[in-house]
């Protein structure tokens, strides 16, 4: 044991953890703190506004039948009409085409053909000479018509706001985020099988949807979540890969130049040193990769920590999620494949340092296998467990579940396999 943590302590250099602090400090306010940031203003000014997380404050982690019905959007979608109502009434422009009604402006605004079906040509507003007095006419002005039609759209969506609170509470804004909900909510069916249609599926795709049918798509987890959070994870599992490669290179190799081993192979014990310098390597990178972990995660958490006991498995707005997990459990499956990149980081230095002569050796060497392990990490951990992560989609078609963790476990058995069989070869290794 006084061996091993001898070797623990000639890991845990200072400087490095200084240096590896540092950066790991502009990491966060360069990215993270960002990420963070976003999630929590997506969070009202998102694809559904302040709806959603309405609906999870009333109802928990999954909507229940009665539970739509309480919600009543028909009722939240005449509050909005009401108010724009108010804003029709004051704003003479309106009046001059004839318009009294929001929901009549919206379906004129998204459709081309409402005044052709409603009868005849778009009425047109021209100033007549002399006393500068407006009057309709019923000849086509397109240009005139998309000008004042931009004017009207601007009033009902808040173009004056002064604040993203402000936009989101104008009616427009408000309308298309209550008709994202209930998409979401209701009408999903329609949406996932046009979403599936055309597509080279996956059996694993198959099973979500059956899954995601049988249970109604009814959770209520925020619809940014899963995604932000990946992201998150991911630039933690590459900066956790390079902080393991600088903690663990040096101590190894200097060893080497010094010759040191020479030294430590004239007796039984000094042998076993190696394989301790092994596990000393291993149990360093499992715990720096956790302690940058829990630091990264943490303030993630505490934003969106209500929604730990929801499940991601969810479609919306033309995204799947392919497995039964909760945010809690998704949170923790991270942690543990960032530890598992990691591991296999470390056996993978503690082998090139063996193969290498001095720092700058061991650095070419370390340099392309780092930057091949960060790109594994980034399309293992970005988007993990959907049906658009490129690793599922991309890489393995759909052909195998679970590819992300896969890879990630891959990386560190081999890791722990080429350095074990390192180590054994070690202990009959001829220096003469």
């Amino acid at each position: 044991m006084r061996i091993f943590a001898r070797e623990m302590k000639k890991l845990w250099n200072w400087k490095v953890l200084f240096a590896i602090a540092v950066f790991g400090a502009l990491i966060w306010f360069a990215f993270l703190k960002d990420q963070v940031d976003g999630y929590e203003s997506l969070q009202v000014h998102g694809v559904y506004g302040p709806y959603q997380a309405e609906m999870f404050q009333l109802y928990g982690e999954t909507l229940e039948p009665e539970e739509l019905a309480d919600f009543d959007f028909p009722a939240k979608y005449a509050e909005i009409s009401a108010a724009g109502n108010a804003i029709i009434a004051q704003e003479p422009l309106f009046a001059q085409y004839g318009i009294t009604d929001f929901e009549e402006f919206y379906e004129w605004y998204t459709n081309e053909s409402y005044w052709i079906r409603v009868g005849g040509d778009v009425p047109v507003v021209t100033e007549q000479a002399g006393n500068g007095a407006l009057t309709i006419t019923g000849q086509d002005d397109p240009e005139k018509e998309e000008k004042d039609k931009t004017v009207m759209y601007n009033a009902l969506n808040g173009a004056d706001a002064k604040t993203l609170d402000e936009w989101f509470a104008a009616p427009m804004m408000r309308w298309r985020s209550l008709s994202g909900l209930e998409r979401r909510c209701v009408n999903w069916r329609e949406d996932l099988d046009s979403w599936m249609q055309g597509r080279d599926l996956s059996p694993a795709v198959v099973r979500a949807a059956e899954r995601i049918g049988a249970a109604g798509n009814n959770s209520l987890i925020s619809h940014y979540l899963a995604w932000e959070f990946s992201i998150n994870a991911a630039v933690t599992g590459v900066f956790a890969l390079a902080a393991v490669m600088v903690l663990v290179a040096p101590p190894l190799i200097t060893d080497r130049t010094r010759g040191i081993h020479l030294l430590q192979y004239a007796s039984a014990v000094g042998r076993k040193i190696f394989r301790i310098q092994f596990a000393a390597a291993a149990v360093s990178a499992f715990i720096l990769s956790a302690v940058i972990t829990a630091l990264s995660f943490a303030p993630f958490i505490a934003a969106a920590g209500e929604y730990w006991n929801a499940g991601i498995m969810v479609f919306s707005t033309y995204e799947m999620r392919l497995y039964n997990v909760t945010f809690g459990q998704y949170v923790w499956i991270f942690a543990g494949l960032i530890a598992a990149l990691c591991t296999g980081a470390a056996c993978l230095v503690f082998i090139l340092a063996r193969f290498s002569a001095n720092i700058v050796s061991v650095m070419i060497k370390a340099v392309p296998a780092g930057v091949a392990l960060s790109v594994a990490a980034a399309l293992a951990l970005t988007n993990m467990f959907s049906a658009d992560n490129i690793l599922f989609a991309l890489v393995f078609r759909g052909r195998f579940e679970l590819p992300e963790a896969a890879v990630c476990c891959a990386v560190m058995i081999l890791g722990l396999a080429a350095a074990i069989a390192v180590t054994a070869r070690e202990k009959r290794a001829d220096v003469m």
